[in-house]
C-alpha cells in the first residue's frame, strides 16, 4: 500500500485540504476593547469628568475612578472568554502514524491532509473523518453520540474524527479534514459567540440605556435654566450640573455587582468549581428545568459486577473459587480494553495456569469474546441472544428481565473445542454444536457519588429533571429509576422524533429520552426555552457541546472534554455533582443581595432625577455638589451595601428583579425630593440669596437614607444593625470633620427646626408612598 506523496501533500496544503484546527468565531481584541471602553456610559462619565476639571474643581471628580475599575473588570472578563472559547478544540493534539509514499512516519495530527492514509490502532483518537480500507476496528463514539458500547467497523465503513479506536488495527484514508470534519463542524457552531441571558445584567442594562438617554437632555435643560436664572457664575452652574447628572448614574451599583459576583467565583473556586461565566451564577438560582446526560454525567462510565447467577442444570457445577479461576484465565488472555472487560479484571484476579490455544476477541458485530483452552475446552463470555440465538428460552428471558432493570448481562457459556479450532483456521468464527450456558454476570454502570441527594434537592426546590442520552431508552429509564426520577416509565426514543414539534411536544410531559442525537439535544433546549423555561444543561462530551451552547447556564464535568469544558459556564472540577446545591445557594445568595443594595443605589438615581426636574421647575440651582453626593453614596449605600451583601441570603428567587427593586426604592426616593423641595423652597422664601440650601439637603438626604437602610435590611439581625449604625455614626462624624471638603455652612435656627421636623415626618410620608406604590408594581 502507498500513501501520497511529498508534492500530493504539498499541493494539498496549498488548496487548504489540511487538518488544521478551526478558526474562531469570536470577537478580535479590539472588538473587546471597542465594546467596553467606547460606550456611551463611559463617554459620558468622561465629559462629565472633564467638565468638572475646566471648572477648577478636582475634589468632584472622585467619581471617574470608580468608572475606570469597572472597565478594567469588564475587559479582563471578556478577554478572558475569549481565551477560553479560541483554546476550545475536539481532537487532543497529539501525533498520528501516516503513510507517506512507501513509508510509515509519525506527525502531528494537524499537519495531515485530505486523502492520507492512517495506521489507526487501540488507544488512537480518530484525527479526521476516515474511512477503513483494510483490517477492523471496535470504536467508542460515546464523545460524539452519547453512546457507551463500541461499534464494530470494518473496510468500506467510516469513522467520525474524536472518536477513540478501543480494539483492532486498520489502515485508513482520511475523507474530510479540518474544519469540514464532523467534530468540527460541532465546534464551529458551539464557538460562535454567544452572550448568555441575565436576567441581573439585562436589566441593569436596560437601566443604563434609559438613563443614558434621558440624562443628556436634562443636563442640558437644567444647566441653561441655572444660567439664565440662579445668577451664579458659570463654574458654578457647571459643578452643580454635573452633581445632578452624577447623581442620577448608579455607578457604585455595577462595581458591587462585578465585586459580589467575583467574591462568589472565589469561594465556589474553594469548592473546586469554576465559574467561567460570573452572571451563570445568577441563572442557575433561577433554573426550573435541569438537563441532564447519562453516560459520564449521572454515571461515571465504569462498569461494576454486581451479581453472579448460576444457571440451573448447567453442565458444569461451578463454584465461586472454580469461576475465578476460569475467568481470570480468560481476562489474561483476552485483550479487551472496554468498561465490561475492566471490571472482569476487577472482579477476578488474573491467572495463567490453564494454557490457551486460541483467543477471540469481542467483537460488537458478535456481541461476544472467547478462548479455546488446551485441556478445558472452549468458553465464551457475551449476549445471551448472540450465544443462543434460538434454544435456551429461559436464559434470554432471565438476560432480558435483568436488562430491563438497568444491568448489563454477560452470558458465560462452555463447549467442546474441536471443531471451533477447525473453524477459526479456516477464518471462520462459530460456536460449539453443544455449547451450554453456565452463568450470568450483571453489571451496572456506577452513579456519580451524591447524584441522588444532588437531584433531589433540585426536585425538591421545584426543578424539572430530564435526562437527555444516546444511549438505548430502556437503559436510560433504568437509570432514571435508581435516581427516583418522576415518571421514568415514560422513556422516548428520540430516534423517532423526525420534527422540531414532536420534539417540543414530548417535552412538556416526558423526561427521560434515549438515542438522542447532538442536534436533538439542542433542539429541546430550545424548545423548553420556547415554553417559557429557564434550562441548564449539565454534559461531559462532544455530543451535549450543541446543547450547553443553548442552555440559559451550561454546568461541565471536570472529566469530560476539553470543547464541553471550554464551552461551559461553570466546571465541576472535580465531577462531584454534590456541589451544585451550594452554586444554587451562592446564586441565591448573590440575587437576594445585591436586589437589597440595588435598591438602596437606585434611590439616588431616582432622587436626582425628580429633583432635577423640581430645579427645572422652580428652582434656581441643584442644591448638591458632586464631592456631597460621594460621600452620601459612599457612607449610605457603598459602604454598608458592601458588607451586607457578605450576609447569607438563600431564599428562592421569585418574581420580577426590577418590580421588587422599585418597591423599596421609589418610597424613599420620593421622601428625600419632598423633603428637599420643602427646604428648597423655604430657604428661597424665608432666606433669599443664602447658601444654606446645600447643607440643609445634605443633612435631610443623609438622615433619610440612613432610614431607608433600615427599612430595605429587614428583619433587623445583630449584623445589620452594627453594620447599619456604624457607617451612620461615622457619615455624620465625616461630615463635621470634612465640613470645607464638602462645601457645608452653617444653618439658621428655623431651617435646623424645619430639619427636625421633616426628619420627623418622613417616616410617615414613606409609608403613605408604599401603600401608593405596592399595589401598582
Amino acid at each position: 500500500m502507498n500513501g501520497l506523496s511529498e508534492a500530493e501533500v504539498r499541493r494539498r496544503q496549498e488548496a487548504g485540504l489540511s487538518n488544521k484546527s478551526v478558526q474562531t468565531n469570536t470577537r478580535t481584541y479590539g472588538q473587546i476593547l471597542k465594546d467596553n471602553v467606547l460606550t456611551f456610559f463611559n463617554l459620558l462619565n468622561t465629559s462629565l469628568f472633564a467638565a468638572v476639571l475646566l471648572a477648577g474643581s478636582l475634589r468632584n471628580g472622585l467619581f471617574m475612578g470608580t468608572i475606570l475599575f469597572n472597565t478594567g473588570i469588564g475587559l479582563i472578563q471578556e478577554i478572558r472568554a475569549k481565551r477560553i472559547l479560541d483554546r476550545m478544540t475536539v481532537i487532543t493534539q497529539g501525533k498520528i502514524q501516516v503513510l507517506r509514499e512507501e513509508s510509515l512516519t509519525e506527525i502531528p495530527m494537524d499537519e495531515l491532509v485530505l486523502g492520507d492514509v492512517v495506521w489507526l490502532k487501540a488507544g488512537d483518537q480518530v484525527p479526521a473523518d476516515a474511512r477503513i480500507l483494510e483490517g477492523s476496528l471496535e470504536v467508542n463514539e460515546s464523545l460524539l453520540t452519547g453512546e457507551s458500547d463500541s461499534v464494530y467497523k470494518t473496510a468500506g465503513q467510516e469513522l467520525l474524527s474524536g472518536s477513540y479506536i478501543s480494539s483492532g488495527n486498520a489502515w485508513c484514508s482520511l475523507v474530510s479534514v479540518g474544519a469540514s470534519s464532523y467534530a468540527a463542524s460541532l465546534t464551529r457552531q458551539a464557538k460562535a459567540y454567544r452572550r448568555h441571558e441575565s436576567e441581573l445584567r439585562n436589566t441593569m442594562d436596560r437601566l443604563l440605556k434609559i438613563i443614558s438617554i434621558v440624562i443628556g437632555p436634562l443636563g442640558i435643560v437644567l444647566f441653561l435654566r441655572s444660567v439664565l436664572t440662579s445668577g451664579a457664575g458659570l463654574r458654578a452652574c457647571v459643578v452643580n450640573t454635573v452633581a445632578a447628572m452624577i447623581g442620577m448614574i448608579p455607578e457604585g451599583l455595577i462595581l458591587l455587582i462585578s465585586i459580589t459576583l467575583t467574591g462568589c467565583a472565589i469561594r465556589l473556586a474553594r469548592k473546586k468549581t469554576l465559574v467561567q461565566e460570573l452572571f451563570c451564577i445568577e441563572t442557575l438560582a433561577r433554573v426550573d428545568t435541569l438537563c441532564l446526560d447519562k453516560t459520564g454525567t449521572l454515571t461515571t462510565g465504569e462498569m461494576k459486577m454486581e451479581k453472579i447467577i448460576s444457571l440451573k442444570d448447567a453442565p458444569h457445577d461451578f463454584d465461586k473459587e472454580k469461576l475465578s479461576r476460569l475467568i481470570g484465565n480468560m481476562m489474561y488472555v483476552l485483550r479487551d480494553e472496554n468498561p465490561t472487560a475492566a471490571a472482569l479484571r476487577n472482579s477476578f484476579p488474573l491467572q495463567t495456569d490453564l494454557r490457551a490455544e486460541k483467543a477471540i476477541p469481542f467483537s460488537s458485530e458478535r456481541k461476544y469474546s472467547g478462548v479455546i483452552f488446551e485441556d478445558a475446552g472452549a468458553w465464551y463470555l457475551g449476549a445471551a441472544d448472540f450465544l443462543f440465538p434460538s434454544g435456551h428460552e429461559t436464559v434470554r428471558e432471565l438476560c432480558s428481565k435483568y436488562a430491563s432493570e438497568g444491568y448489563r448481562t454477560l452470558l458465560l457459556a462452555g463447549g467442546s473445542k474441536e471443531k471451533v479450532l477447525k473453524n477459526l483456521e479456516e477464518g471462520r468464527f462459530t460456536l460449539p454444536d453443544d455449547l451450554a450456558p453456565e452463568a450470568v454476570l450483571l453489571f451496572q454502570d456506577q452513579l456519580r457519588k451524591d447524584v441522588c441527594e444532588t437531584l433531589e434537592y433540585f426536585r425538591a426546590q421545584g426543578v424539572e429533571i430530564k435526562i437527555l442520552s444516546g444511549d438505548a431508552p430502556e437503559t436510560v429509564a433504568a437509570v432514571a429509576r435508581k435516581i427516583g426520577l418522576p415518571r421514568s416509565q415514560y422513556y422516548v426514543d428520540a430516534s423517532r422524533l423526525r420534527t422540531y414539534a414532536q420534539i417540543k411536544k414530548t417535552s412538556r410531559s416526558c423526561n427521560v429520552y434515549g438515542r438522542v442525537s447532538p442536534a436533538q439535544k439542542r433542539e429541546m433546549i430550545l424548545a423548553l426555552q420556547a415554553d417559557g423555561h429557564k434550562t441548564a444543561m449539565v454534559g461531559d462530551g462532544v455530543n451535549d457541546i450543541l446543547a450547553l451552547k443553548e442552555a440559559d447556564c451550561s454546568i461541565a464535568l471536570g472529566n469530560g472534554t476539553s470543547a464541553a469544558k471550554n464551552l461551559s459556564n461553570i466546571i465541576l472540577m472535580d465531577s462531584d455533582f454534590s456541589v451544585l446545591p451550594e452554586v444554587v445557594a451562592q446564586g441565591r445568595k448573590v440575587i437576594g443581595n445585591i436586589r437589597l443594595a440595588s435598591s438602596m443605589f437606585l434611590i439616588k438615581t431616582v432622587f436626582s432625577f425628580l429633583l432635577c426636574l423640581v430645579t427645572i421647575i422652580w428652582g434656581k440651582s441643584y442644591p448638591f455638589q458632586p464631592v456631597q453626593l460621594t460621600l452620601i453614596g459612599a457612607f449610605s449605600v457603598g459602604i454598608p451595601c458592601f458588607f451586607l451583601s457578605q450576609e447569607p441570603n438563600y431564599s428562592k428567587v421569585e418574581g420580577n428583579f426590577l418590580k421588587n427593586v422599585f418597591r423599596k426604592t421609589l418610597p424613599a426616593a420620593g421622601t428625600i425630593t419632598i423633603c428637599n423641595g420643602i427646604a428648597m423652597l423655604a430657604v428661597s422664601l424665608a432666606y433669599p440669596g443664602s447658601d444654606m440650601v446645600g447643607t440643609v439637603c445634605f443633612l435631610l438626604t443623609g438622615w433619610n437614607y440612613m432610614a431607608a437602610l433600615r427599612r430595605v435590611y429587614v428583619p433587623p439581625t445583630r449584623f445589620r444593625c452594627l453594620v447599619i449604625y456604624t457607617v451612620q455614626m461615622a457619615f455624620f462624624l465625616c461630615a463635621v470633620a470634612g465640613q470645607r471638603l464638602l462645601l457645608l455652612g452653617s444653618v439658621e435656627f428655623g431651617m435646623i427646626i424645619l430639619v427636625l421636623a421633616l426628619i420627623t415626618a418622613s417616616p410617615v410620608v414613606t409609608r403613605i408612598l408604599e401603600n401608593a406604590v405596592n399595589p401598582v408594581l
